[in-house]
């Protein structure tokens, strides 16, 4: 796409002659009667603060800018907002092609794991042919090529089916323009979707990631440029390389709760506990700040699930339980959306946990919520059955963990999404594990855990949660070490920290299953790294403890 002149650029305003690029802002101050989560719409003038996307191929300069909008919110993902300013450009021009392309690119959530409603399907399938009649050359053409792959095909056709042809038709377009930094970024961010959990090559995600710092290279401040590069590194492998990206992704956005959060995927893939509260605080605050629609944004909620996880590494518990006391005091409708659900499922789970306070663990319930569905959302509620599952087969209560299978069992069968039917395969197989081992079948216990943690490895950590509420490398490591056979166990744990790097029970299995092997070095190593992680402690935990008469023995 093209690039126009920048008349004039205050401290506030910016002033266009030939609009073209969506720059920067201080707040948006065009009148508009309909209030969205980054204020009111502009059409033209002040625009929050939110990167430079470059384009000038649309409908008319005046178009341009809100097309430009619109695209730098789609690639922040805040969706819904987006939607609304391609309304406005339909309502404006309703012969615009980029109107309807870009509404029902909308409804496209490629590493989300939402599903588009049937309704969104139907609709998204008419904008897009409606955008291709209207194509006026052959790059419109190929944008929207690329969209309709997506809405072909029966509406009982999965999302991942459909996100595999949306790749494809993103491939065909970037090897015709691949200089054009949208077709760019929408095909890096079609790769990232359609990479494979078990490819730990990270195909996808490298050449995902390249692209991704290809269009920043063109463009510094492209919000695709800093959201992809960080998604398609958010693996254990490749963290590091989004480090320096991480760090600035909310500087070109600091008015959007996504933008503030996504940093925080890499500094948890590396441990970097206070940077992921501090950045997760800001998201929090500024999704709070902003409801969706009425309703407390999902983009709430996702914030806090971290910021309890990396509390909780850190040993500040009093923190990480004043989070949960304070989601629960909300008393307003919550966005229903995957994520929330995830994310309130997880957090009190994480608490009790990470503690290994297996009897209140075991004791945990589905947080009732008046304005809640749980029923949608089952991968969710399977996370408090895990929990009751594995505290009551670690706390003895075998009639509660058996329970705990069978609901897990059930929840299995209702949930569509192979990936988190693999995730409740896991769950399933640590509480029989553990209940295994609480019956005294120590044979059985072991070989089925064994079998979790060899799953666990074939898949990745969704970009939906921090980590796992226990990782099973972990556990297995757990178990390892309950029988007597530390050797074995330290490898797991060192496994489980090569995943999941700064996670504090796995330093401190590894430095127990270092010291009774007699591999001193190591224990030096990992009980100096959790004295480290846990500087800041709260409450007094039993690990510093061990840790501290290790390291001061003469």
């Amino acid at each position: 796409m093209g690039l126009q002149k920048i008349m004039c650029l205050t401290s506030c305003n910016f002033i266009i002659a030939f609009v073209g690029i969506l720059l920067c802002s201080c707040t948006p101050k065009a009148e508009k009667e309909e209030t969205l989560l980054l204020g009111k719409l502009p059409v033209l003038g002040d625009v929050p603060l939110c990167g430079t996307v470059q384009f000038t191929d649309g409908c008319g300069a005046r178009m341009d800018t809100l097309i430009s909008y619109g695209l730098a919110l789609v690639h922040h993902m805040t969706y819904t907002e987006a939607e609304a300013v391609f309304d406005r450009v339909i309502q404006e021009e309703p012969a615009c092609f980029w109107g309807h392309w870009g509404k029902a690119l909308t409804f496209i959530h490629p590493v989300w794991p939402d599903t588009p409603s049937e309704e969104q399907l139907k609709l998204g399938g008419e904008l897009s042919q409606t955008a291709s009649s209207l194509a006026t050359n052959e790059k419109e053409k190929a944008y929207g090529n690329a969209l309709a792959a997506f809405y072909q095909g029966e509406l009982n056709k999965t999302k991942q089916e459909r996100l595999k042809s949306y790749e494809q038709s993103w491939k065909k377009a970037f090897e015709r323009y691949p200089d054009d930094t949208e077709i760019k970024t929408f095909y890096a961010l079609s790769l990232i979707a359609t990479a494979d959990p078990g490819d730990k090559t990270y195909k996808n995600q490298v050449k995902a990631g390249n692209l991704a710092e290809e269009v920043l290279q063109v463009i510094p401040d492209h919000p695709g440029g800093f959201h992809y590069a960080i998604h398609a590194y958010d693996n254990p492998v490749l963290g590091k390389k989004a480090i320096d990206v991480a760090n600035n992704y909310g500087k070109i956005a600091p008015e959007i709760p996504h933008a503030l959060h996504m940093p925080t995927h890499i500094f948890t893939r590396q441990g970097m506990w206070k940077e992921s509260i501090d950045w997760n605080s800001r998201s929090a605050k500024a999704a709070l700040a902003n409801p969706f629609q009425g309703n407390v944004s999902m983009h709430y909620f996702h914030a806090l699930d971290y910021m309890v996880y990396s509390h909780l590494q850190r040993g500040e518990d009093k923190k990480a339980r004043r989070i949960v006391v304070e989601y629960k005091r909300l008393n307003q409708p919550f966005q229903q959306h995957f994520i929330t659900a995830y994310a309130l499922a997880a957090m009190e789970s994480r608490y009790c946990m990470e503690r290994q306070d297996w009897e209140g663990a075991a004791n945990i319930e589905v947080w009732e919520h008046q304005y809640f569905p749980w029923e949608q959302f089952p991968e969710s509620e399977a996370l408090i059955y895990f929990t009751r599952g594995v505290g009551a087969a670690r706390s003895g209560q075998t009639e509660v963990a058996a329970a705990a299978i069978q609901k897990l069992a059930e929840l299995q069968q209702a949930t569509t999404n192979p990936y988190w039917v693999k995730q409740i395969d896991i769950q399933k197989n640590t509480v029989k594990a553990w209940l295994a081992y609480a019956k005294g079948n120590r044979k059985e216990a072991l070989a089925t855990m064994k079998s979790a943690a060899a799953l666990e490895s074939t898949t990745e950590k969704h970009a939906v949660t921090p980590g796992e509420l226990l990782p099973a490398v972990e556990l297995l490591g757990d178990m390892l070490l309950a029988l007597n056979n530390p050797a074995e166990a330290l490898l797991q744990y060192e496994a489980a920290l090569a995943r999941s790097p700064g996670r504090l029970n796995s330093i401190y299995g590894a430095a127990q299953a270092a010291e009774l092997s007699g591999n001193k070095q190591k224990a030096n190593e990992y009980y100096a790294s959790l004295m480290n992680i846990s500087a800041d402690a709260e409450i007094p935990l039993d690990q510093r403890k061990v840790a501290m008469a290790y390291l001061n023995q003469k």
